[in-house]
């Protein structure tokens, strides 16, 4: 039953089978981030694909299953806030791939045959991750005949039995797998590279120019100069509405009134913890004592001269070598007193090998009187090295005669730790008892021992008293009195004196700057009807609590999907052609400097600007020493003839003229303009690739909802 225990065990691998659904849930939910424009008014909808909705029960039942699943095969009683929304979140990106995919594949008569499924699941193009399964640990091999009857008693285990489940789910993956892989090719084959393109790379990959240029800053001509009339703002925006295209999102300004400690509460801490003083200092078992009362836990690790970080401490425990409490102070938010609990002389390090003879498949009895008799055999001679190599279940170890290396006290656990570093000598062979089963160990190794100090450390943390955040309450519902509007919401910032902090907001986020857990604020943000007012708890309060702080928070804009507004644009459109038009003043006055000049100094001195030097550079260059990331400055220089002065070119920085100082042209061979073609062909599969799913999921016509429950 070694194959069902490894199923079992496969808590790691589920998460990407169940939850991450490869590649293409991974890129759906990159698509799937803005949302959609249409709204589904329907109470009992999540939301709808290419028409199809889907119900809120229906999405439920899914996240339910998925987290049922990860909780048996993980042995989790409950999942944590951050874990529930991963699920939520790759669980509708499977909904949404599952619906955009299945129809792409029906259209196109992909489909996966009985016969074939088997051939992936038990035939000879077994699936990696099944072959793995069932795999031998000892020698790869997959014995065929045992996997099917393993399989056949998953088939015949009860429903809802985990290592059931887990084949199911296996069996489905392969299943769409198989369907990806084959829409995957017959992309591949639509997309073609002729041999003219994969030559052209390859020449322009083999020319490089060493180049003299100036360039005219467009910060030299004032925006003053520039005119930009509203018909020229808004023919490029009928022009280019592509470049406008906006998620949808809110626009929120708030004030957040943080839950601080007060000084009594700090006062209050310090006292409580002075008041331990005494009992901490009679205390018999210091440890105990310190790990009973502190509300931080802290390793009780041993520490040498230097290494705590108080130094007053530091100078309490090793130069007057005192045994009394020391404190209290003031260290991560929390008053600490602390005690000396042991003082060893003790190695910061130790290199040690052992031969573990587990107790997973053998009665601890049995792996005792084992582990007893090796230890016998090595403290008479024996060959640790092969003893560890035979016996050790250790498997990273063992291949190294059950060497650990050198390790600290903290890299090891507890039994293991304690053993070896309070030893005596070098040499000598102990069996140590964990949770694994018997260690048969032996130090060999060990640095320079010095005085360390373990210390039992108490910590209060200073906290906001019930009082404390009582009154906080009251100054942000003081403030949010008689707020409604933005403009009473002004109002209020100047008559308060508080400090106003503005936000944009995506639909299924939970966080805002300043803000964590701010799901209730943004869910509240997406549910309110118009911008302009104040928003409201579901209890109808204004004040919302996110983590450490009350908030209010005010609606003051709506930013639906698809082309933004012209008046939301106009300013970029403004700046856009500002500069459009400064680069073509700059490149008449460079035409002028050009027009009978012999040289570049002499443009330079006309044009009054700087010659600069360039080397290597190549089409392939990512930016240009001096000039930076300009492209078409890239594109130009290498199709330019050595010493002509170019026409003035206008680029990302400002306007340039160039001159080729020397050009160095490769011979490019067969294979080159070959490796030209494949690393197209790459590069155009993976960039189609990415862009076809999104696409296909915008065709679709995708409406998320998920906001209204979540």
């Amino acid at each position: 039953m070694a194959t069902l225990q490894k199923i079992r065990n496969r808590g790691g691998i589920l998460v990407s089978i169940v939850i991450g659904l490869a590649l293409v849930a991974f890129i759906v939910g990159d698509a799937l981030s803005s949302g959609a424009s249409l709204i589904n008014r329907s109470r009992n909808k999540v939301g709808e694909v290419g028409g199809e909705s889907i119900s809120i029960q229906e999405y439920q039942q899914k996240i339910a299953k998925n987290e049922d699943f990860i909780k048996s095969m993980n042995g989790l009683s409950a999942l944590t806030d951050d874990q529930q929304r991963m699920i939520r979140e790759n669980t509708w990106n499977q909904i949404v791939s599952e619906i955009v995919l299945n129809k792409e594949y029906a259209e196109l008569g992909l489909d996966v045959s009985g016969d074939e499924l088997y051939d992936f699941l038990l035939g000879n193009n077994m699936n990696p991750a099944v072959s793995q399964l069932f795999a031998d640990p000892n020698t790869g091999q997959v014995d065929k005949d045992r996997a099917r009857l393993i399989i056949k008693q998953l088939i015949e285990a009860p429903a809802g039995t985990p290592q059931k489940e887990y084949w199911l789910n296996m069996e489905e993956q392969v299943n769409t797998a198989r369907k990806q892989e084959k829409y995957n090719t017959l992309l591949a084959k639509a997309l073609f590279v002729t041999d003219a393109q994969a030559k052209e790379l390859a020449e322009n990959a083999a020319t490089t120019v060493d180049i003299s240029f100036i360039m005219k800053s467009y910060n030299t001509v004032s925006d003053s100069a520039v005119k930009v009339t509203p018909n020229e703002i808004k023919d490029y925006y009928n022009s280019h509405k592509y470049l406008f295209e906006q998620e949808e999102s809110r626009q929120i300004a708030y004030v957040n009134f943080d839950i601080t400690a007060s000084a009594e509460d700090i006062k209050e801490t310090e006292d409580w913890v002075n008041d331990l003083k005494p009992e901490f200092a009679e205390a018999n078992n210091v440890l105990e004592f310190a790990s009973l009362s502190t509300e931080k836990r802290h390793q009780p690790k041993y520490y040498k001269k230097g290494e705590l970080e108080n130094e007053a401490l530091d100078e309490f425990l090793f130069t007057e070598k005192s045994n009394d409490v020391f404190g209290p102070y003031l260290k991560d938010n929390a008053y600490n007193i602390v005690r000396a609990a042991d003082r060893r002389v003790l190695p910061d390090s130790v290199r040690a090998r052992h031969i573990l003879i587990a107790t997973g498949n053998v009665a601890p009895a049995q792996a005792q009187r084992l582990a007893d008799s090796l230890a016998g055999l090595i403290r008479k001679g024996g060959d640790f090295d092969a003893l560890a190599r035979q016996y050790s279940a250790d498997q990273n170890t063992s291949v190294n005669g059950g060497d650990f290396g050198w390790f600290t006290q903290e890299q090891m656990i507890k039994p293991i730790s304690d053993s070896a570093f309070f030893s005596k000598k070098n040499n000598e062979v102990k069996i140590v008892k964990t949770d694994y089963g018997y260690h048969i160990l032996q130090v060999t190794d060990r640095s320079t021992p010095v005085e360390k100090v373990q210390v039992g450390i108490i910590s209060k943390e200073i906290t906001p008293s019930q009082q404390t955040i009582n009154t906080i309450y009251n100054n942000a519902r003081t403030f949010a009195n008689n707020i409604n509007t933005v403009a009473d919401f002004e109002a209020a910032l100047t008559a308060n004196n508080q400090t106003k902090r503005i936000a944009n907001l995506a639909k299924n986020a939970h966080q805002i700057p300043g803000l964590d857990n701010a799901r209730e604020i943004i869910r509240e943000a997406y549910l309110a009807d118009k911008a302009g007012n104040i928003l409201m708890t579901k209890e109808k309060s204004p004040i919302f609590e996110a983590g450490d702080k009350f908030t209010v928070a005010v609606l003051t804009g709506i930013q639906e999907e698809g082309i933004a507004p012209l008046n939301s644009v106009s300013a970029a459109i403004r700046n856009e052609l500002i500069r459009k038009k400064k680069g073509e003043i700059i490149a008449k006055e460079l035409e002028s400097a050009i027009a009978g000049s012999e040289s570049l100094l002499s443009v330079a001195q006309k044009a009054n600007a700087q010659v600069m030097d360039a080397t290597d550079v190549s089409f392939s260059s990512f930016q240009i020493p001096g000039a930076g990331i300009e492209p078409v400055l890239n594109a130009e220089v290498v199709t330019m003839n050595e010493n002509e002065i170019s026409k003035p070119i206008i680029g990302n920085q400002g306007v340039y003229v160039v001159v080729v100082n020397s050009k160095t042209v490769d011979t490019v061979t067969p294979e080159q303009i070959e490796m030209a073609k494949r690393s197209i062909e790459q590069n155009t599969i993976y960039y189609r690739f990415r862009q076809l799913l999104p696409a296909l999921v915008k065709k679709a016509g995708v409406v998320d909802t998920r906001y209204k429950f979540y």
